[in-house]
């Protein structure tokens, strides 16, 4: 409650158990923060406009083209550029060679699970100033069709080390999806980043941890109810048993390299919090 107040969400209620129960039959619970400005988005609709208004004020896409590191010349962030291609083969330990080398006014490493990858391929950029990374997948499971959905917000339990807690969440459609856990994945090298080679998969065994933390806040969910959904991986800068990082923006005044702004750890609500970061990125950087 202090948080969310102290960063200007509006309307937060507490309420005791009965309450809560009252606005959601299924749940239960000993108190609850009630948000009514909370909501869900539409992800790819939002992409999409955002791709089309970049399009029309003249912005270009480089689609294929993968963006290797890069180095300081002159005062000047020069930025290395090769076919994605041409990474396919790589064996992820030959040196690069940059096929096109960009000399731009402005570069904002928004590379997301990629982005401390690049970052550490900066010649000129001082280590320390690097973050660990972190990776962790978090899976989704649907729960099965069960003609009247048991709830109608978004709920979530009290944060896990990692993550938020499996919680509910619904699409635009009133699915019921339940996630996601946390689970800590290693040997991420620089060719997957780049690439994107991630295992998206989602295992069903993986459900067996499902039931007994849903069960704590929804108790009639019957077994058998969840199957896999999808999975997502957060490109995390705190790691096991460390407190969660915020966002982390560099710009030339942390790193000293003219022309260059780094957003790391940006995980989720990465997303929802993607034009809050442009319109702090902007007026800051952009002159």
């Amino acid at each position: 409650m202090r948080r969310g107040g102290g960063n200007g969400v509006e309307g937060l209620k507490m309420l005791e158990g009965f309450e809560a129960l009252r606005m959601e039959s299924q749940l239960q619970c000993v108190k609850a923060i009630f948000s009514p400005v909370s909501g869900i988005v539409d992800s790819h609709s939002l992409m999409l406009s955002l791709a089309g208004e970049a399009e029309s004020n003249r912005a270009t896409f480089s689609y294929n083209s993968t963006v290797i590191g890069g180095h300081i010349e002159g005062n000047h962030f020069h930025l290395h550029v090769i076919g994605s291609k041409d990474l396919k083969n790589w064996d992820g330990e030959t040196p690069l060679r940059p096929e096109i080398i960009l000399v731009p006014k402005l570069v904002v490493n928004s590379a997301g699970l990629g982005a401390i990858a690049l970052l550490k391929r900066i010649d000129g950029l001082s280590n320390c100033l690097v973050p660990p990374a972190h990776f962790a997948r978090g899976c989704y499971f649907t729960l099965l069709n069960t003609g009247i959905p048991p709830f109608e917000h978004l709920v979530y339990p009290i944060p896990e080390d990692g993550g938020l807690g499996v919680h509910v969440t619904l699409d635009l459609d009133g699915q019921v999806k339940f996630g996601p856990d946390v689970e800590w994945i290693d040997g991420i090298d620089d060719r997957s980043s780049f690439l994107n080679k991630y295992d998206y998969s989602v295992s069903a065994s993986r459900a067996d941890g499902f039931y007994p933390e849903i069960r704590k806040y929804f108790p009639n969910l019957k077994d058998g109810s969840l199957e896999p959904g999808y999975a997502g991986i957060r490109p995390k800068i705190s790691g096991p048993g460390q407190p969660p990082a915020d966002f982390v923006i560099q710009g030339e005044d942390t790193h000293g390299v003219p022309g260059l702004v780094n957003l790391l750890g940006i995980e989720s609500p990465g997303l929802t919090s993607s034009l809050a970061i442009a319109e702090r990125v902007v007026p800051r950087f952009l002159k």
